[in-house]
């Protein structure tokens, strides 16, 4: 029997022949998708990109809404600075002046009517008393020009990916020194229980907190007795950071979209869409959640869950 009329070999040779092309179908695959795996590894890489494009884009508007109110906070002490510094260059000219009389070598017998004279004439009492005090007034003065300095520039800086060991009550303390003037007329109730420091990346936690602010100062315009709640507390193996306000609300059908990339139900040019979208991929970045109940024309309140590490 010839070997083309052998079944077996007939057998044989089907089976390589199906072997083979499997192979090379199996090769056509795994070319396909690594070059797929290679694509979508690089679309991760774009998408991490223009994420962090997103968050510095929106910190800048943020800054640009919040410049108003950083200027009118630090203008209010650099004008009495200014003040006090002036009264305080007319005293020392006065002393000045009392060294020049002492070292002009009067007789004795003249000498102490003439000071007695310049210092009743110029109350020197009220000038030691004053001075002081305008010196305090001054310090207390550039220390909250410092202040909102180091909180604008705790906000602003860009830190790096790398975590660091933060105090989540301290950033809520230096976003609402940012937030003074915006909420200067709304009642802000803290109840900020003491908090183990979590590995975090502080800038990212305060814009946060930020967001959360001024959704709630924009919520609660035009209301009477205006009021925002903010807490912190521990629970189990988890912190927790709730913002409510007796605001507006928001209907289902806005809870339900608020945390869509660039949703929003402000007015075109007041609103990018964009702040609480970003807002939820930072609290996942930190393995936490943040879930918002809302009730319209009662308020929303926000809860911020992060694990402490």
């Amino acid at each position: 029997m010839s070997n083309d009329d052998n079944p077996y070999i007939k057998a044989y040779e089907r089976e390589k022949r199906a072997r083979l092309e499997a192979e090379r179908q199996l090769e056509d695959s795994s070319r396909i998708i690594y070059k797929k795996n290679q694509a979508l590894e690089d679309s991760y890489e774009k998408l991490k990109s223009q994420q962090a494009l997103m968050l510095k884009q929106e910190k800048l508007a943020t800054l640009g809404t919040l410049s108003a109110g950083v200027a009118h906070e630090i203008n209010n002490p650099l004008a009495f600075v200014a003040s006090n510094v002036s009264t305080l260059q007319s005293y020392l000219q006065l002393y000045q002046h009392v060294q020049t009389l002492l070292e002009t070598h009067y007789p004795r017998e003249t000498m102490v009517p003439a000071l007695r004279s310049y210092l009743e004439a110029n109350d020197f009492e009220y000038i030691n008393e004053d001075a002081e005090e305008l010196l305090e007034d001054t310090l207390e003065g550039l220390k909250r020009v410092a202040n909102i300095v180091q909180s604008l520039k705790n906000f602003a800086y860009d830190q790096p990916a790398k975590r660091q060991s933060a105090d989540i009550n301290e950033g809520i303390e230096s976003t609402l020194k940012l937030l003074k003037l915006p909420l200067e007329h709304i009642e802000v109730e803290k109840h900020l229980a003491p908090l183990p420091n979590i590995d975090c990346n502080p800038s990212e936690l305060n814009q946060v907190i930020l967001n959360l602010l001024t959704n709630a100062a924009d919520a609660l315009d035009g209301r009477s007795q205006p009021k925002i709640s903010i807490k912190t507390y521990l629970n189990g193996s988890e912190i927790l950071i709730t913002i409510s306000d007796n605001g507006c609300g928001m209907p289902e059908s806005v809870v339900s979209n608020i945390f869509v990339p660039f949703f929003t139900t402000k007015d075109v040019g007041k609103g990018t869409g964009m702040g609480m979208s970003i807002s939820y991929g930072i609290v996942e970045s930190h393995g936490g959640s943040i879930e918002v109940i809302s009730e319209e024309d009662k308020g929303s309140e926000f809860t911020i869950r992060l694990p402490v590490t």
